[in-house]
């Protein structure tokens, strides 16, 4: 069943936002009215926006929270699923849960945009961006989302914002949780933790966490793709059995209170998932075999650790020295090939905080060192290497010097945020780029504010060097955002309108070389990209309701071509719902998205994607004090739909399951 969601839709979304606020301003004097029911949800505190601790009203950057309480209702949905019901936020995916993804922030592309675990970057220096299947919701406490370039707070890639993940951390008594539940596909996911501090001398937390989750999956061949059984016009036949994943995931923090002010600690996250995914032995052989439909297996490895000491020098001036490791490693099993690849990531930090009176001076040194080794074959790569000279393997890296400042004003109704960066990139030289922003309050709870930043995106390795068709002449991609907005918030509700511009410069585009005998592609400097765009969020507590909405209208447009970038949708939507009586909760969220095209923007805009509407529903019942029995149900009414031109998504399923609390 298709859903059809247009302007429409988004108007009468906008007007059910309205409505709950409107609501939410009569019921502002019922005394058992509350926003959420984390610790201060009203004004949650806000790190990723300029890597200092801040009340979310003197937040200037666009921001979303996602808190525990909402990663836990989300049973069989993943990570890109989730962001999906956020504001700003679209995805494409060719295979649900354990297959590709990509998330994209206001329009930007899923490189563009950088992702942080406890603090540390998590990419594949290859690929660029991060392998969204592997990493694991349980393992999460709650999501920052930040909108706008953030290029001058952590360097490359943050032209689009940045998506930070929190692991679960210890403190307070001992509590162990754990979970279990199965359903539609074959899906089960279990987990279990254990958390907690441990008193004495000094004071330690430490919390530890397992995962495994496991899926036989469906048929991820949509009708329109061109390897289809279905399709006519076919030149390649994919199998249409379903292709299923395992994924495996592990986290930790132990810290220690030395003295007072003075923290040592140690985090990682670790993930293994083995996805399958349909081929056809023509393509796998480097189109010297015959046609025959296979189902090949992608596994990855993922390793984000660190160790830092958070010292409070005196009473002015607070350091924290941090000292990663990120590694995303591949290995591509087929029946012509066994591609390896491995892309270490090592960073150090030195970020120093001055209290200024109500100011703060953040002076920041950083230092980045990648590396890519993959072994590659003349089959895996598609017959780019093996001939004329051209090598397989692929050994490089590449090291990146940063230092930077910024200056947190606050004065009165006035709050200011200035900041600038230089990083000095290995065959790049400097990019420098900077921010400003200004917000003044009209009230207490009334707030308008404009930010103008820059950013950039150094090419990945796989632009640069891969066999036979890297380039590594390309620049770095640049972007300049221009923003504003108004903000209420209160106690009952909060709500924010943000209309933005983003202009990118020297898009790396991947296109046809006509000249090569094998029809491979190659990135250029190709393309001029504006993105324009205007996003309402509205969230409010009435009674024993919770309600969330957002709603998006955007265009990126590749300039060259005056086309649609791919997989963008103009117009999307998203409606939450949730009802808490006693120990019952039930809850409902929606998302409408408009039509978005699957063919890549410099080509033609004749892939359309038509548009859906996804209903959700999601129920919980405490039946013990320690207890809790759930259920969710995805796609309720059975919505035909794509994420990804060619790829079916999950039909309509269901998941239940059990979550024990030491309490």
């Amino acid at each position: 069943m298709k859903q059809q969601f247009s302007s429409k839709a988004l108007a009468a979304l906008l007007c059910g936002s309205a409505i709950s606020l409107s609501t939410a301003t009569i019921a502002q004097g019922n005394p058992t009215v509350s926003v959420s029911n984390s610790p201060n949800p009203t004004n949650p505190i806000i790190v990723t926006a300029t890597r200092n601790p801040t009340e979310s009203k003197d937040v200037l950057s666009d921001f979303t929270y996602i808190g525990r309480e909402e990663i836990e209702q989300a049973a069989q949905t993943s990570l890109p699923e989730l962001l999906q019901q956020q504001r700003g936020i679209q995805v494409s995916n060719t295979g649900g849960a354990g297959n590709v993804s990509s998330v994209y922030i206001r329009g930007t592309n899923n490189n563009q945009s950088l992702v942080l675990v406890d603090g540390v970057r998590v990419e594949s220096s290859a690929l660029g961006g991060p392998i969204w299947n592997s990493i694991p919701l349980s393992s999460i406490d709650h999501i920052e989302i930040v909108y706008g370039p953030q290029s001058t707070f952590y360097g490359a890639d943050a032209m689009g914002g940045v998506i930070q993940i929190f692991t679960k951390k210890g403190g307070g008594p001992t509590t162990l949780e754990a979970s279990a539940g199965y359903g539609t596909y074959g899906t089960s996911i279990t987990n279990a933790s254990a958390s907690g501090t441990i008193e004495g001398a000094n004071k330690t937390a430490f919390a530890l966490g397992v995962s495994q989750e496991n899926s036989l999956g469906y048929n991820s061949v949509a009708s329109n793709n061109g390897c289809s059984p279905q399709n006519p016009n076919r030149t390649c036949t994919f199998p249409t059995t379903n292709t299923g994943y395992t994924r495996l995931g592990a986290n930790g923090q132990i810290s220690q209170e030395w003295a007072q002010g003075q923290e040592l600690g140690i985090k990682f996250l670790s993930s293994r998932v083995n996805w399958q995914y349909p081929s056809d032995a023509y393509f796998d052989s480097a189109y010297s075999g015959a046609s025959a439909p296979v189902t090949n297996n992608q596994v990855n490895n993922l390793l984000v650790a660190s160790i830092y000491s958070k010292n409070q020098i005196n009473q002015f001036w607070q350091s924290l020295v941090q000292v990663a490791n990120s590694t995303s490693s591949g290995q591509n099993l087929t029946g012509f090939s066994n591609d390896k690849i491995d892309t270490p990531d090592n960073s150090y930090t030195w970020q120093n905080n001055f209290s200024i009176g109500p100011d703060i001076l953040q002076l920041l040194a950083e230092r980045r060192d990648q590396y890519v080794n993959a072994s590659n074959s003349p089959t895996g790569t598609g017959g780019g290497c093996g001939y004329g000279g051209i090598n397989c393997a692929v050994n490089q890296s590449r090291t990146t010097d940063s230092v930077a400042a910024s200056y947190q004003l606050k004065r009165g109704n006035n709050l200011a945020n200035a900041s600038i960066r230089n990083d000095s990139i290995t065959n790049y030289g400097s990019k420098v780029t900077g921010s400003v922003a200004y917000g003044y309050f009209f009230t207490k709870q009334w707030r308008a504010n404009i930010n103008y930043g820059t950013g950039f995106r150094a090419p990945t390795f796989n632009e640069l060097y891969y066999p036979g068709s890297g380039n590594p002449t390309l620049a770095p991609e640049t972007n300049r955002n221009l923003e504003a907005g108004i903000h209420h918030e209160n106690n009952v509700y909060d709500l924010h309108l943000v209309a933005y511009q983003n202009k990118i410069e020297n898009l790396i585009q991947w296109q046809p070389t006509s000249s090569d005998p094998y029809g491979l592609w190659a990135p250029a400097n190709y393309g001029l990209v504006q993105i324009q765009g205007i996003s309402l969020g509205a969230n409010a507590r009435l009674g024993k309701f919770i309600v969330k909405a957002s709603a998006d209208s955007l265009t990126a447009i590749d300039q060259k071509t005056n086309l649609d970038l791919p997989n963008r949708a103009r117009q999307v939507g998203n409606l939450g719902v949730e009802y808490n009586h006693n120990k019952i909760q039930v809850g409902s969220n929606i998302t409408l998205s408009g039509q978005r095209y699957g063919s890549p923007a410099s080509t033609s805009n004749t892939q359309w994607m038509a548009p859906y509407a996804l209903v959700n529903l999601y129920s919980s019942y405490e039946f013990d004090p320690q207890w809790t029995v759930f259920a969710r149900w995805n796609n309720m009414f059975n919505s035909n739909y794509q994420l990804a031109y060619g790829s079916n998504t999950p039909g309509s399923n269901v998941f239940a399951g059990i979550r024990y609390a030491m309490k």
